[in-house]
C-alpha cells in the first residue's frame, strides 16, 4: 500500500471473516465491500479504495 491514504472516518465496525461483508483479495491484503465502496484495513483505521 502507499504511504498516503484516504481514511474512512468514523468507522466503528470491525471487518473480518465473520463481519458478513464481501471480502476481496487486493494484493497483499483483503478489502471489504461496505456501503458500496471498499475498505482496506490499515493499522488502526480503514482506507477507502
Amino acid at each position: 500500500m502507499s504511504d498516503t491514504c484516504t481514511i474512512h472516518e468514523d468507522h466503528t465496525h470491525v471487518h473480518g471473516p465473520d463481519c458478513e461483508h464481501e471480502a476481496v483479495e487486493h494484493g497483499d491484503h483483503v478489502d471489504y465491500i461496505h456501503d458500496g465502496h471498499r475498505h482496506a484495513p490499515h493499522g488502526d483505521h480503514y482506507d477507502e479504495h
